[in-house]
């Protein structure tokens, strides 16, 4: 699946995004003290309107409206609001806010290391001092970060694409997620991937080099606080690489994407809970709520709002699904835990989603079926569950066709390995899945299928065939027997059907 052409970057689009909702976890608990604050109060009232001779009715028995009440008892906009799972932050985060409002809160007292204003060459040596002060590490040697502007950041990302993600690449990746209708046909992944790199990236840390660079500039009025937010990040992927090395070569690795999913979510989750951290203690309540209008950051988030909902969830993973998994760490054992995670990296984009899953090995399934003839196999890589679950959010591209409880069902995941065949301009799509005994995943993808290709017919099947959809364009095939769900995607159903076998 399409690859990031750089690792250890920082996404315009979700910084103001995370860094508001990092704003918001810690003003909730505040906010949640308060309402057991309110709670307590209320009921010592009782208690002694009840010891009374007249039980209170010689005051006025109607309690006095609390201004917080809108905000913490219900209200619309109020603190239950907050964490609903229709667009809260429960929707947003995958679940467990609680949690990572304690990750952050750990940092310490909102502002209390607030950056202060000045010239960027001393902001820079505090933010990096607060950096290994939170991260518990410390540089062998500081990086000397190198700010850039608009035009010049946009020149080298545009650069590393066409260094990194050659035609060959871009066409296997347009040819798979075009089969399974989470493209439109015809979509220029280079483009596509210069576009979201050179607008949305706020910075970068390159391991090969050790070069840091974060698009703003540092000049003798300081560092706005996008670009501290930004720098913290970066720095932390500076920091982490020194002391651990950061896993570059599996990363890279296009025949077994998930790994590298796994892996690009250990190195973005460290950076993100970190730049939480600082963004807490090192700005103050107006410099947080600012970054939350910062012009970048909205056009970026705009523009994400555009991109195919499959690719623009491939980019925010490592950072949203990134974060939970290292707060679930941190909270474990404290950084150290997640230092550990460095020595014994995750392998499946499963334990991502579900810290709980962290340590299980995937089963490798049977490999899907081979294709004779002037097929070629072009590509063979890994299908995890999170790529399920991109799919199963939006079935052909459309969030408004998403299965019920797409989590869930992805999680049943248990392995999953897929095979791209090309004969010139025709594609053939070979999935091969294990999930538990009994699991929903045969079901799953029956739905998503059918959701994803509505204009496909239903054709007769046998033996242990679970579906068949015809199309002009393509036709689906798929088996479910005991643990293995199978699918053949082809231009015909014999071919199909042989890569089901």
């Amino acid at each position: 699946m399409p690859r990031s052409a750089v690792i250890a970057i920082t996404v315009l689009g979700l910084a103001a995004l995370l860094l508001s909702t990092t704003f918001a976890l810690v003003r909730s608990a505040q906010l949640a003290g308060s309402r057991t604050q309110i709670a307590a109060l209320r009921s010592e009232l009782a208690e002694a309107r009840e010891d009374t001779p007249d039980g209170g009715a010689g005051a006025d028995a109607t309690e006095p409206a609390n201004p917080l009440d809108d905000l913490l008892d219900g209200g619309e906009g109020g603190f239950d609001d907050l964490f609903s799972e229709d667009g809260g932050l429960e929707d947003l985060l995958g679940g467990d806010v609680e949690q990572l409002a304690r990750c952050i809160q750990q940092a310490g007292r909102p502002g209390s290391n607030d950056v202060p204003d000045g010239a960027a060459t001393e902001q820079i040596a505090q933010i990096s001092d607060t950096v290994q002060a939170l991260r518990s590490l410390s540089f062998d040697e500081e990086p000397s970060p190198d700010f850039l502007d608009d035009a010049r950041i946009t020149e080298r990302l545009a650069a590393e694409v066409r260094e990194e993600y050659d035609e060959g690449d871009a066409d296997a990746d347009q040819r798979m997620l075009t089969m399974l209708g989470a493209v439109p046909p015809g979509l220029d992944l280079i483009e596509l991937q210069t576009d979201l790199l050179t607008s949305q990236v706020a910075g970068f840390y390159d391991p090969d080099t050790g070069e840091l660079v974060v698009r703003g500039d540092a000049s003798d009025e300081g560092l706005d606080p996008a670009a501290q937010s930004t720098l913290a990040h970066e720095l932390e992927h500076a920091l982490a690489d020194q002391a651990f090395d950061l896993p570059v070569d599996v990363t890279e690795d296009v025949t077994d994407s998930d790994a590298a999913l796994a892996a690009l979510s250990v190195v973005e989750g460290d950076a993100t809970l970190t730049q939480q951290q600082f963004t807490v203690v090192g700005m103050t309540v107006a410099e947080q709520l600012g970054l939350n209008t910062d012009p970048g950051a909205l056009a970026a988030q705009r523009q994400l709002a555009d991109v195919p909902h499959y690719l623009a969830q491939s980019l925010q993973f490592p950072y949203l699904a990134g974060l939970r998994f290292a707060c679930s760490r941190y909270l474990d054992g404290g950084w150290e835990a997640v230092d550990a995670v460095y020595d014994a990296l995750p392998t499946t984009s499963a334990e991502i989603l579900d810290p709980q899953r962290y340590g299980t090995a995937p089963v490798d399934p049977r490999d899907p079926g081979r294709l004779g003839g002037d097929w070629q196999r072009r590509r063979t890589t890994t299908l995890g569950a999170a790529d399920l679950l991109w799919l199963f959010e939006a079935p052909g591209g459309d969030t408004t066709q998403a299965l019920d409880e797409p989590r869930e069902r992805a999680l049943a995941w248990t392995g999953g390995e897929l095979a791209l065949w090309t004969d010139g301009e025709a594609t053939a799509l070979g999935v091969a899945l294990t999930q538990e005994a009994d699991g929903p995943l045969c079901d799953a993808v029956a739905s998503w299928y059918e959701r994803a290709f509505p204009d496909a017919t239903d054709a007769p099947t046998r033996r242990d065939e679970r579906m068949i959809r015809e199309s002009p364009a393509r036709t689906g095939v798929l088996t479910c027997a005991d643990t293995d769900v199978r699918l053949g995607i082809a231009p015909d159903l014999a071919t199909a059907r042989a890569l089901v076998r």
